[in-house]
Formats: structure tokens, C-alpha cells, sequence
């Protein structure tokens, strides 16, 4: 008999405003993690924002992708009747509408002031050409992917070479280094040991 613990039932509201949290820093693993536990992909936080519009204002095109797969719903509005791809062009964050468009988007979509989000968008921008392209039935094409693995750029690499040579060393073979004064073996300071003379 399968039983079931109050923990698979009931998933708390911390646990819940973690996932938007998560999708809005880009935390991929996280993201993964609470979506195992069923956390549901359209809770609002305590501001009123959802996991999709979080991902899409920051660009986290991947973390779209795994929301949309999870059954996130990619027209659902909040606030001023913002929904995830308007949020998406206000950053002109290409890769994050492709994927929103991709998913099924609206593309004609007023927010409460009546833009679109093409509207949003700066004219001819990357972003901008693909609503525009979407929006006379051109679908887009080649969604870069995002590593889970963040990568190291060079410059934060040591080179292999000075690791496998080590340090350098002056003529004599000794490391090269500040050369201290004085004489070998005492140390400078403090109080002596041994016997005090007596006068």
C-alpha cells in the first residue's frame, strides 16, 4: 500500500516563491528541482509575477523552455496585462522571444496602455525583426542553447605552461625573493632565552 507523507501533499508558499526566484536569477538546477517536487509553473510571488515572466524580463531563454515544457501557460497576464513575450521585448531578449513564439505566444497582445509587444521593441533590432517576421507567419529559426555549466573564459584559466614549469629560479637554484638582512639561525625581537648575564 503506497502511502503518502504531508510533504508530497503540500508544497509551501516559500517553496513556491522559490521557482520565481530561481527562474529570474537563471538558476537552471533549481528550476529542475522544484518542478520534480510539482511545484506549480503559474504561482504568482508576493509581487505578482510568475516563474515565465521572470525568465523571460532576464533573458533565461533555457529556463523558458524547461517552464513551457512543464506546462507553463505563455499568454498568462499580470499586473497591467503583461504577459511573458512583452516582458521578453522590453529587454530585447531575442533568444527568450523566439522560444515564447515558438511556444505558442500571442503576438498581437495588448498590455493595459495598448502596446503590442513589437511596440516595446526598438525598430529594427533583432529582437524587433523577429516579432515582425513572426507577425507575417515567418517562424524562427536556430534557438541558441544554454549550458547548465557556466563557461570559464580564458583569461580565468591559468596558463598550462607556467603551471608545469613552476616557479622560476635564480642562477644559484634558489626561489627568487626578498633576501632578508641579518644573521642566520636567531630570531629578531622580542625577549632572549637562555641564562641572563649578571653584573
Amino acid at each position: 500500500m503506497n502511502t503518502l507523507s504531508v510533504s508530497d501533499i503540500y508544497i509551501s508558499k516559500q517553496t513556491e516563491q522559490r521557482l520565481v526566484a530561481a527562474a529570474g536569477a537563471g538558476d537552471i538546477s533549481t528550476v529542475r528541482k522544484l518542478l520534480r517536487k510539482h511545484v506549480p509553473t503559474n504561482i504568482l510571488d508576493t509581487y505578482g509575477k510568475s516563474a515565465l515572466h521572470m525568465a523571460s524580463l532576464a533573458g533565461h531563454s533555457e529556463i523558458v523552455r524547461i517552464l513551457l515544457e512543464a506546462g507553463a501557460q505563455v499568454n498568462q497576464t499580470i499586473g497591467s496585462k503583461v504577459t511573458p513575450l512583452h516582458a521578453a521585448a522590453r529587454n530585447h531578449n531575442t533568444e527568450t522571444i523566439k522560444r515564447l513564439v515558438l511556444g505558442g505566444a500571442v503576438l498581437d497582445a495588448e498590455n493595459q496602455n495598448g502596446f503590442t509587444p513589437i511596440n516595446l521593441c526598438r525598430h529594427n533590432t533583432n529582437a524587433w525583426e523577429v516579432l515582425n517576421d513572426a507577425g507575417q507567419g515567418d517562424m524562427p529559426e536556430g534557438i541558441e542553447e544554454e549550458s547548465e555549466v557556466p563557461e570559464i573564459p580564458d583569461y580565468a584559466l591559468p596558463d598550462a605552461a607556467s603551471m608545469l614549469k613552476g616557479k622560476k629560479k635564480n642562477k644559484s637554484g634558489s626561489k627568487k625573493g626578498k633576501k632578508v638582512k641579518g644573521k642566520k639561525g636567531k630570531k629578531s625581537g622580542g625577549k632572549k632565552k637562555g641564562k641572563m648575564k649578571k653584573k
